[in-house]
């Protein structure tokens, strides 16, 4: 975040985080991505085979954002998935994240 911040470059970025629950300060999470939404940088959050994900799935649905820069899924077992739905599921929002983006010149064209 803070590398954007300074150089503000455009390019756009995906960020994957695998949790197995158990996340910090929802609200500090919550308010730091929530100013990160005029960053180039979209943000996958997984959650594995684990609970307590309330924190991550709160941040899919965050309102108050420029655009909406997260997105949230679980899987009890990743190796129940095929590598399609996998890559489905972890690319399922970032186009529209970049349709979004753009139209708010917070990536290039």
């Amino acid at each position: 975040i803070n590398y954007f911040q300074k150089f503000q470059d455009q390019i756009p970025n995906y960020v994957l985080f695998i949790s197995d629950g158990g996340v910090g300060s929802s609200r500090q999470m919550q308010k730091i991505l929530s100013q990160a939404a005029k960053l180039p940088i979209f943000w996958q959050f997984v959650g594995i085979g684990g609970r307590n994900y309330g924190a991550l799935e709160k941040l899919d649905e965050m309102s108050g954002r420029i655009v909406d820069n997260c997105n949230f899924f679980s899987l009890d077992r990743i190796d129940g998935v095929s590598d399609e739905r996998l890559y489905e599921l972890l690319l399922q929002e970032f186009p529209d994240w970049l349709i979004a983006a753009r139209q708010h010149q917070i990536v290039r064209n």
